[in-house]
């Protein structure tokens, strides 16, 4: 029983950080049309962000908590800078385009991670008040597992009342649906889609900053994850916040289960998702043209 439990908080821990790089891919979609290639790179950047600031060292949950907001921080103003510099420019010149320069950001991305942070590996511990075990009864389950569960329902709630529930979420999604028309009816298309962007990025920073302690930080990171991310948005629907949700949760349990019970196989549990997924519903689980908030 405990090993049970213990596979589902692990995966839906791992399904934590999938959702959060793929809801930003999405959203940043979703509105803007972009399939962001160097969202991976920013996850990196996000980790090794974390890793610097704390030095392998273990501090309290305030301190990681603080490193872990400046890899979001650091790693927004990037997706900024990048939409200001280069992706406005682009929005009208159809994906490939936009594939091809955010192919470009993210070598250029991996070049500057090399150079700042160097080709070593970093490691990064968990918070001090979540490095033991929670224990209930006879069931033991891992702390730091726990932890991000909850950031994951609170990020998940927050999007869900910021798309759905405020002014800001009603002018996203009419820049979403008709981006012409929104600037027409006096909807400031351009700082919606520098904000979106920013948030699509900043939520990249915050997965890799939260999921450093579960890695290695070194380089190549970032190609793990860009694949991982945009299975995640395949299977969970183009334009679907809620959808980068589910998947990633599901394929986090998928990945857990498989660890756990038929250890080998992990590396082929989300290929063969994508596979029956796209057989039996190409669209994905909850796919539309358009963001889906809810």
């Amino acid at each position: 029983m405990t090993q049970f439990l213990t596979a589902i908080v692990n995966g839906l821990a791992l399904g934590v950080p999938l959702f959060l790089v793929a809801s930003g891919l999405t959203l940043i979609y979703g509105v803007m049309g972009v399939l962001n290639f160097a969202h991976g790179a920013l996850f990196a950047v996000g980790a090794y962000v974390v890793a610097s600031l704390l030095g392998g060292q273990t501090v309290g949950l305030g301190a990681f908590v603080i490193a872990a907001l400046a890899g979001a921080l650091v790693v927004g103003v990037l997706g900024l800078a990048s939409e200001r510099t280069i992706f406005t420019r682009l929005y009208n010149q159809g994906h490939v385009i936009n594939l091809l320069a955010s192919y470009a950001l993210m070598l250029i991305l991996d070049g500057i991670i090399i150079i700042v942070f160097g080709p070593g590996i970093y490691q990064t511990r968990p918070p001090a008040e979540l490095t033991s075990p929670l224990r209930l009864g006879s069931v033991v389950l891992p702390s730091y597992a726990l932890f991000l569960i909850l950031i994951g329902l609170v990020v998940a709630v927050a999007l869900w009342w910021m798309l759905d529930r405020t002014m800001l979420g009603v002018r996203i999604r009419a820049v979403a649906f008709d981006r012409q028309t929104a600037s027409a009816l006096g909807v400031r298309t351009r700082w919606v889609g520098a904000g979106v962007f920013a948030l699509g990025t900043a939520l990249a920073g915050l997965a890799g900053a939260l999921a450093a302690p579960q890695l290695t930080v070194a380089p190549g990171l970032d190609a793990v994850y860009i694949i991982q991310s945009f299975i995640v948005v395949i299977v969970g629907g183009l334009g679907s916040i809620w959808g980068a949700l589910v998947a990633g949760i599901g394929l986090g349990l998928i990945n857990s289960f498989l660890i756990t019970y038929a250890q080998g196989w992990e590396s082929f549990g989300m290929y063969i998702a994508i596979a029956i997924v796209l057989l039996l519903r190409p669209q994905g689980l909850l796919g539309k043209t358009k963001l889906q908030g809810a």
